[in-house]
């Protein structure tokens, strides 16, 4: 897990240098395997193991530095510009199979145009090992990176009936990967689920792969969109 030194002072008051913080974090448990200076930033290289999936993000490292530093973390407001519409209005989540997914959250926001990112936005995911696609592409990786929460945004106008459609994948079923492998959703996990954006197709694998289709409808850039949704 690659963090950012320079991100993370953005949510907690750091007093200790990259080499000083990696070393207190690691006697407290989160292993810092190295560090490395990217830009006007330094990375460090976390080896988590399995039972720290709250450190899985720059909040939850944000957390453990505040305490090795003694200090807190940042508080930021985060300002929304609501529409009179309720997303209920535009747009729907079903989930068939609540038992591996009891709860699955969408919003709607429309006026979205697909465009390059701003230079700082695909420079601070490249620090850390994750390519730059767009801007819809990035600030969804982004808000993962920084939060731990995986997002993700579907085209409105694509979507089957404006429905997403959370369930097992069926005996059978078949998609093509953004590595260009084609998979049988059958043969994988039973605990994956399948996303279901239009027809009854799926196009998302959770929690481990993304179809090309959705992907292709995600990055067809320059046209206006009418919105879109994720989880």
């Amino acid at each position: 897990m690659k963090i950012s030194y320079k991100w993370l002072g953005e949510l907690v008051s750091l007093t200790l240098n990259p080499k000083e913080l990696a070393e207190r974090l690691t006697m407290a448990g989160l292993a810092v395997e190295g560090i490395e200076p990217v830009r006007d930033d330094h990375i460090l290289d976390f080896d988590l193991t399995s039972n720290r999936p709250d450190a899985l993000s720059h909040l939850g490292i944000a957390r453990e530095a505040a305490l090795v530093c003694g200090t807190s973390l940042i508080h930021r407001t985060i300002a929304l510009n609501e529409g009179e519409a309720n997303a209920e209005s535009v747009a729907s989540v079903e989930i068939l199979d609540p038992d591996l997914c009891p709860r699955y959250a969408a919003r709607v926001v429309q006026g979205v145009k697909v465009a390059p990112p701003p230079k700082w936005l695909a420079e601070r995911l490249e620090s850390i090992g994750q390519r730059s696609v767009n801007n819809v592409a990035d600030i969804t990786n982004y808000v993962m990176f920084e939060m731990g929460q995986p997002t993700h945004a579907f085209d409105l106008n694509l979507l089957h009936g404006h429905r997403i459609v959370v369930r097992r994948p069926r005996a059978g079923e078949r998609i093509t990967t953004l590595d260009g492998f084609e998979r049988e959703l059958a043969t994988l996990l039973r605990t994956d689920l399948a996303i279901q954006q239009r027809n009854l197709d799926a196009v998302e694998l959770e929690p481990r792969f993304t179809g090309q289709r959705s992907a292709n409808d995600r990055i067809a850039g320059g046209r206006d969109r009418g919105g879109n949704a994720g989880e």
